[in-house]
């Protein structure tokens, strides 16, 4: 009987020592697979943000553009704001009407990388969650100029159209282009000077993100 009892014992002990290692072997293998995981997750995170980082520097180039299409318009602006009429010199005319009042320009600004991050299941991974309200508005406001850039070529190119038509046989004179010239009222009307300003707000606003990321790297 003690035999037999010894036997069971050592059966017992045997079972227990296998169940462990079987048990320690899942936990090791979960461990591992959890690790694997984790790592992998931050590896598509940082993927992620690195690509709206990219993505913003090349808005930010984007932007750059704009606001060089629109500073001539704006000192053009400026110029027939601050003169009457009969100030007005024939050869400054001339200059602002070759070099930017007959000039369209379209911008858009890129989004694809955003997108893809607010599609993907990797954005609950962010949890500096100032940091992705930033990213979030800076977007946002993208959109918007986006918008206004658009509004603003349209109404520009709807008033090149109407000068077309006034200008009859296609040539202006500086006389003209004064008096009653469609431009000439879409010049007074100063609306490039607030978009030139939004632009710049979105370019600063664009480049404080950008840094914000590179922080994170």
């Amino acid at each position: 009987m003690k035999n037999k009892s010894k036997k069971s014992i050592k059966k017992i002990g045997n079972f227990l020592r296998e169940v462990a290692v079987v048990v320690l072997g899942v936990a090791i293998t979960l461990s591992a697979s959890v690790w694997i995981s984790n790592r992998n997750e931050q590896r598509d995170l940082s993927l992620y943000l690195n690509a709206i980082k990219m993505e913003l520097e090349e808005n930010i180039s984007i932007i750059n553009g704009s606001i060089e299409y629109l500073q001539p318009d704006v000192k053009y602006s400026a110029y027939l704001r601050t003169h009457d009429k009969k100030s007005l010199n024939a050869d400054s005319i001339s200059y602002y009407a070759s070099s930017c009042c007959y000039i369209i320009n379209s911008f858009k600004f890129k989004t694809n990388a955003f997108e893809a991050f607010k599609s993907s299941g990797t954005i609950r991974l962010l949890d500096d969650k100032e940091l992705l309200l930033t990213i979030w508005d800076v977007y946002t406001e993208l959109d918007s100029q986006n918008e206004i850039l658009k509004w603003y070529t349209d109404l520009k190119w709807g008033y090149i159209e109407k000068e077309v038509i006034f200008a009859e046989n296609g040539a202006l004179s500086s006389e003209k282009l004064t008096n009653g010239a469609p431009m000439y009222h879409f010049y007074i009307i100063g609306l490039s000077r607030d978009v030139l300003k939004d632009s710049k707000n979105t370019l600063n606003n664009t480049k404080k993100t950008v840094s914000e990321l590179e922080k994170r790297r």
